[in-house]
């Protein structure tokens, strides 16, 4: 038979180890619970990056004050989506050096529209998207006389018949306004462009056009 201390003991013991156990219990919910919030976060983000081409006033809009010109660059959109997009991005100096104006002008001798939703494509003659020309700051586009000094050149491979084409026609593009703007060309990361990720961006054009290939036959 136990005497009473040692009773005591045992009971205290267990108690103990309950305190323990349900601690673990509680954290290991704690966890679970932060993990699903973090998942359905970046969800969210994701979905809005995914309609930034085709809708991006409205995805960046929804639940958010108006934002302007000191806004930080769409970061999520590089982040989220940096391996299915191709990205050329030009950056000025000048705080207001691209608008809609001035780059209707300076596209007008392309097959270049100004959406609705206010953003550039540019098509081919059968009036397919090649790629986009954005605001790379938030909100995205250029409506409402919206200026910036950051421009995004961006082509979704998963939308391009051709992506080889669409990437040269893109980077010709890119490189015209960055010299009439006299501007630096960047990478999807924003570091200048360099000959060596100039012919890596190539080969992942090349790459997503096989698997195109692939895919059709």
């Amino acid at each position: 038979m136990f005497n009473l201390a040692e009773i005591l003991t045992l009971i205290i013991g267990l108690l103990l180890a309950l305190v323990f156990v349900d601690g673990i219990r509680r954290s290991l919910r704690t966890r679970r619970n932060k993990l699903k919030v973090d998942i359905l976060d970046t969800t969210i983000e994701k979905e809005e990056i995914e309609h930034l081409i085709e809708n991006p006033n409205e995805a960046l809009s929804n639940d958010r004050a108006p934002v302007h010109e000191d806004q930080e660059p769409l970061d999520a959109l590089y982040d989220i989506k940096r391996h299915n997009l191709i990205i050329l991005n030009i950056c000025s100096e000048d705080l207001e050096s691209f608008s809609h104006s001035v780059l209707s002008e300076q596209l007008a001798s392309y097959r270049c529209f100004f959406e609705d939703k206010g953003f550039f494509t540019f098509r081919d003659i059968e009036d397919q998207i090649l790629f986009s020309l954005i605001n790379a700051k938030n909100p995205g586009t250029f409506l409402e006389e919206m200026s910036s000094s950051d421009i995004a050149l961006v082509l979704d491979p998963s939308k391009s018949t051709n992506v080889v084409e669409s990437f040269n026609f893109m980077f010709s593009v890119a490189e015209s306004l960055a010299e009439i703007f006299s501007c630096s060309l960047l990478d999807d990361n924003r570091n200048l462009l360099t000959k060596q990720m100039l012919e890596h961006m190539r080969n992942k054009a090349q790459e997503y056009q096989l698997q195109h290939l692939a895919n059709a036959s």
